[in-house]
């Protein structure tokens, strides 16, 4: 049988969030991290690379991309604890710049209610991404716009989230239908989920699937910032 996330994944990140400076409990619960959280992330990893690699050139589908569950002991004096409690991995081009986030995907789950959280697209976006989407959003708008408007994708993920600004970027004229996500600071799709929803026998395999529809909004993402070059 297939790890998945149950009843037992919320217990220990409920209980890891009251020892989260206890080594010694962790090592007891060493197996239960494990199994309900390690395990279902790992396999979720997994199922993505096998249906998906091909669709994500440069990008690595490793299950060792999950978070560990321990932070270094000298983050751990910062306040958030020896034992983290949620995980997460994030899926996406290597790096080529320190200040710079590559377009992801993201998944977290954990003890906090908004810990539960699948989610893809650019959430940190650098200036020179920045400039670059501005550009295409308005330039190809007739793809952007019927990527975003397709009616199973919104069915599924809705709107683009994050944060908009507050007074329309100069240089462009907000009166043009073709401007309207320029108002968007970041620019990414996501859903929320419930303990009930995470713990459920088909999460893994529903969320595999509903990528499928949302994939192509993160292909043309990374295609129009690509990486930094010196």
């Amino acid at each position: 049988m297939n790890p998945r996330f149950t009843q037992k994944t919320f217990q220990y990140f409920d209980l890891a969030h009251k020892n989260k400076n206890n080594a010694k409990w962790f090592e007891k619960n060493r197996a239960l991290y494990e199994d309900h959280v390690k395990a279902p992330m790992a396999h979720l990893v997994t199922r993505i690379r096998q249906e998906y690699q091909l669709e994500l050139p440069r990008i690595s589908l490793d299950p060792s991309v999950v978070t560990r569950p321990l932070r270094p002991k000298n983050r751990a004096a910062e306040g958030g604890g020896l034992i983290k409690n949620f995980s997460h991995f994030t899926l996406w081009e290597k790096k080529t710049s320190l200040f710079e986030w590559n377009p992801g995907i993201h998944f977290q789950v954990g003890h906090k209610s908004d810990d539960n959280f699948l989610g893809l697209g650019l959430y940190m976006v650098s200036s020179r991404q920045l400039s670059l989407l501005r550009v295409a959003t308005v330039e190809n708008f007739e793809e952007i716009d019927s990527l975003l408007q397709e009616k199973k994708l919104k069915k599924n993920w809705g709107e683009l989230l994050g944060d908009k600004y507050k007074r329309f970027p100069k240089g462009f004229n907000p009166e043009e239908p073709c401007t309207k996500y320029l108002w968007h600071k970041q620019f990414y799709l996501g859903k929320y989920f419930s303990r009930k929803e995470v713990i459920s026998p088909k999460f893994i395999e529903k969320n595999v699937s509903d990528l499928e529809l949302v994939l192509p909004f993160f292909n043309w993402v990374r295609h129009q910032v690509g990486t930094y070059r010196r």
